[in-house]
Order: structure tokens, then C-alpha cells, then sequence
């Protein structure tokens, strides 16, 4: 199956392993400072980006012409993928659980969601 994707889609597959080797990392340090922004902080910005992007390589890795069955395992993945990234944030030092942050990574996956799912409708 590898072989037989596009180099544009071979490139976002490797983006997506990449990106996803980069959130791990990240979420794996003792707690970052961050500088708050406004009504937020910078951190929930970072974590909508973060998996804005993350939804985004996840959407392109895949055949567009199964756009429909792409966005329902990017849902899955929505739903899994940020809670399990904040259980794993527990045991490390000055981290810890935070439903804001996960509230805040569905956010960014919601928008990729949205994005497609009016591509889809478009198509149509």
C-alpha cells in the first residue's frame, strides 16, 4: 500500500509520522513555560495548532477520492488521540492532566473537520 501512494501523499505521510514524533516529544518535557496571550494562553493556542496541523497531515496522507471514510477515522482519532496524549502527560514532572488542552486540541481537529467536510459538500 505504501508504494502505491502518490509522492504528494507519500510526503504527507512522512510529514504525519514527523509531526507526530515532534508532539510526543514535546509533550514528554517536564512543563514549558509559555507567555500568556490575551484572554488565553499560549499554550491552548499551541495545542489548537499543533493539532490543526496534526488533522491536516492525517487528512492529506489519505486517498481523496475516500474523503468521506478519511474524516470519520480523523473523528476517531479526535477523540483518542488527545486524551491519550494527556494521560501520558500525568507521571512527568510540573505536567498534568488538563481538560482545556484537550478541549482545545478537538478545536483544532474540529476546524480541519469542517474545512473538509464543506470540501466534501462541495464535490458533491
Amino acid at each position: 500500500m505504501f508504494f502505491k501512494l502518490t509522492a504528494n501523499r507519500r510526503l504527507y505521510r512522512i510529514l504525519f509520522i514527523l509531526w507526530s514524533i515532534l508532539l510526543f516529544t514535546l509533550t514528554s518535557y517536564p512543563k514549558l513555560s509559555s507567555p500568556p496571550i490575551g484572554i488565553t494562553s499560549f499554550d491552548k493556542f499551541a495545542h489548537f495548532f499543533f493539532y490543526f496541523v496534526f488533522a491536516l497531515f492525517f487528512v492529506k496522507m489519505h486517498d481523496p477520492l475516500a474523503l468521506k471514510s478519511t474524516l470519520n477515522k480523523t473523528l476517531i482519532i479526535a477523540l483518542v488521540v488527545p486524551l491519550a496524549d494527556e494521560l501520558h502527560q500525568i507521571p512527568i514532572p510540573g505536567r498534568d492532566f488538563s481538560i482545556w488542552d484537550i478541549a482545545a486540541d478537538l478545536l483544532g481537529i474540529s476546524l480541519i473537520l469542517i474545512i473538509f467536510r464543506y470540501r466534501l459538500k462541495k464535490l458533491r
